[in-house]
């Protein structure tokens, strides 16, 4: 079986049409760029990091693909497998809708699941994202499996709180806090792994979303968000 499905926010992209980019194997620092601004002092703790309003939505612009926006709209939540969960859908210009799953406490924003099409991706157990009080790099460790098409691939990650730093997006500039997470599966086909770089900002959301995928016999490939509007 293979597995060519990136099961991290908006983890069903198109990415056979993503730019082909190089990056260094082994240690994720080797990917992770040093930051023109960077502090690790909290900024309005009192907003949220990922506010999901019924009816509010994130317009991105899509970098490296053939589709070239996404809008993003949160649902009503809804119990999944007794978690009550927070429903986000997508749509791109092309491409099936998308919906995506994560428990969001004051404790933690956690990763459930997510449906593309005919493709459903589910993290067991759910994989944390981010968990508070804020912590800068204190590595959050996962493993469980994805189930895919009825199979669960073994794998294992880990996310962490990086740094705060300005990131500036068609949207605008906003102080963000940086999360990096990895994600590393294996199948017969061989080992994958997933990077995913989040930029939230507080009482916005995500601003912006990079990826760097790796999957066996595949060139690495960037896949790159970035929001250029939003109603909340």
């Amino acid at each position: 079986m293979k597995f060519h499905y990136l099961p991290l926010l908006c983890f069903i992209p198109l990415l056979t049409s993503c730019k082909n980019v190089r990056i260094a194997s082994g240690a994720d620092d080797n990917f992770i760029h040093l930051p023109e601004e960077i502090n690790t002092k909290p900024i309005s703790p009192e907003k949220s990091l990922f506010p999901t309003p019924v009816g509010g939505y994130w317009i991105y612009r899509l970098v490296n693909t053939k589709g070239d926006q996404e809008k993003v709209v949160a649902q009503p939540r809804r119990i999944v497998e007794g978690v009550e969960a927070v429903v986000l859908t997508s749509a791109q210009i092309s491409g099936p809708p998308r919906e995506e799953l994560f428990k969001i406490t004051s404790q933690e924003i956690t990763h459930l699941s997510s449906t593309g099409g005919n493709d459903k991706v589910t993290m067991k157990p759910p994989m944390p994202l981010l968990q508070f009080p804020l912590n800068f790099d204190k590595s959050i460790a996962w493993q469980g499996g994805v189930l895919v098409r009825g199979s669960l691939v073994p794998s294992k990650g880990h996310s962490r709180l990086k740094a705060i730093e300005k990131v500036t997006v068609p949207a605008g500039t906003f102080t963000a806090y940086r999360v990096d997470s990895i994600l590393e599966t294996t199948t017969s086909g061989g080992a994958s792994t997933y990077w995913t770089t989040r930029w939230f900002a507080p009482g916005v959301g995500m601003v912006k979303v990079r990826y760097i995928v790796n999957n066996p016999n595949q060139p690495n490939q960037l896949f790159l968000k970035e929001l250029t509007s939003y109603k909340l």
